[in-house]
């Protein structure tokens, strides 16, 4: 994949379809006002947790969720 946003560019092809399929999900999920402050634009930073099998997705207002392989999110 040619167009990882920069705070993801780590992550193998298969985490980063995760994180595209959950992040469209959860931006479905939200208000218009809300999408634009969690847009993948406002992503930080993006780590795998091996011991959850997720990745913990941060944004730029300092809040962050865990992004499952199962399409879910909390």
């Amino acid at each position: 994949m040619s167009r990882k946003i920069s705070a993801a560019r780590h992550l193998s092809d298969d985490m980063y379809r995760v994180l595209e399929a959950v992040h469209a999900k959860r931006t479905k999920s939200m208000g218009e006002a809300e999408r634009l402050m969690y847009s993948a634009n406002n992503i930080v930073k993006v780590k795998f947790n091996k011991k959850e099998n997720c990745l913990n997705v941060h944004f730029d207002d300092g809040n962050w969720w865990h992004y499952c392989p199962d399409g879910t999110w909390y």
